[in-house]
């Protein structure tokens, strides 16, 4: 099962996207726009866009959160061993690599708030991204900024032992043990992930079964056949 376009969820509106384009959406849970033109409904068709889109606001939320927070486990520790190392400059460097990493994990995964964003793709891909992609962005990421504190460290004892000093509060792992504990965490979300499945699949159908039932009421809908096999 998969999504075929993007989905917006916020509090007041859903929004399925099309290259960024709006191609329809839903506001308050009972009102319809296609294309911008607000479709008249009968009680029956008003009762099937309630169903769709409440289905879609207890699914997507809970898909982007599981991979929102493998993201930010990983990249959290990460952050949390770079606090206080280095100068200006390299503490600037390296928060810039971690917010292009995280731009490119997350283009697929938005959560802002009550604001939620998921990119198309299937239920498959995304635990493809859990157990592959994203293990291997974070492990390359790691081993950086490992060495890139190591570095730090070295180039601080050479200028004066006096002005460098560990605090407790600092982490310097070697990067294959911040790996094992961010694969730990990663492994965790996976899991969850695998255990959900059955009940996530079983909610895709559903969705798709409403979806048939309102495109065959409003067949302006036909050209956005939102859930899908895959």
């Amino acid at each position: 099962m998969a999504f075929r376009h993007g989905i917006l969820i916020s509090p007041e509106q859903i929004r399925i996207q099309n290259t960024n384009r709006t191609v329809f959406q839903i506001n308050q849970d009972k009102d319809l726009f296609i294309r911008g033109e607000w479709i008249t409904l009968n009680p029956a068709e008003q009762e099937l866009v309630r169903q769709y889109a409440q289905g879609l606001r207890k699914f997507v939320p809970e898909l982007v959160s599981i991979a929102v927070d493998s993201v930010e486990l990983g990249l959290t520790a990460i952050e949390n061993m770079l606090v206080g190392i280095g100068s200006t400059a390299q503490q600037e460097e390296w928060q810039a690599l971690i917010r292009e990493t995280t731009y490119q994990l997350t283009s697929r995964f938005v959560r802002s708030g009550e604001h939620f964003y998921l990119a198309p793709q299937s239920l498959n891909e995304l635990d493809a991204f859990l157990h592959g992609e994203l293990k291997t962005q974070l492990k390359d990421l790691a081993k950086y900024t490992v060495g890139a504190v190591w570095d730090a460290l070295r180039d601080a004892l050479r200028q004066s032992e006096d002005d460098f000093e560990r605090t407790e509060s600092q982490n310097w792992q070697p990067a294959d043990e911040l790996l094992a504990k961010i694969n730990t965490g990663l492994d965790l979300k996976a899991d969850e992930l695998e255990q959900k499945s059955v009940l996530f699949c079983q909610r895709l159908i559903e969705l798709d079964q409403i979806e048939t039932q309102l495109q065959q009421r409003v067949p302006q809908l036909l050209p956005f056949d939102v859930v899908t096999m895959k």
